[in-house]
């Protein structure tokens, strides 16, 4: 597995973007990836992209369901290109470019960063 965006796990004010960090009454079920908005995310391994998924229902921000293997999962806070919706992307190839999750969240302390969480 390779970083998606070339770069290191979150940590700021917001919380702490490491697997099963506090969220206050619940532990997170991923890992943040620091990136910069608008930059171009990669495949972190070998996977095949179900669908786009939209984390909070709402389709303003965007990223993809996933299986790999015997693996599943969601990767968040980026616009997937179109034409990789139902096809395999390889590890380092490019699958979509990062949204300013900062903005959505209305907190400005919130480094930009990608979401990937494995269900199973």
């Amino acid at each position: 597995m390779i970083s998606p965006t070339g770069k290191g796990i979150r940590v700021d004010s917001e919380g702490d973007g490491h697997y099963g960090s506090s969220r206050g009454n619940r532990r997170h079920n991923g890992e943040d990836w620091l990136c910069d908005t608008g930059q171009q995310i990669v495949a972190p391994f070998n996977m095949f992209i179900e669908r786009v998924s939209y984390p909070n229902g709402d389709q303003i921000m965007s990223g993809i369901a996933w299986k790999s293997g015997r693996s599943t999962g969601r990767m968040w806070y980026f616009e997937p290109y179109d034409y990789l919706i139902g096809a395999n992307a390889f590890e380092g190839m490019p699958i979509g470019v990062a949204q300013d999750v900062s903005k959505y969240y209305r907190l400005p302390e919130m480094k930009p960063h990608i979401h990937l969480r494995v269900d199973k």
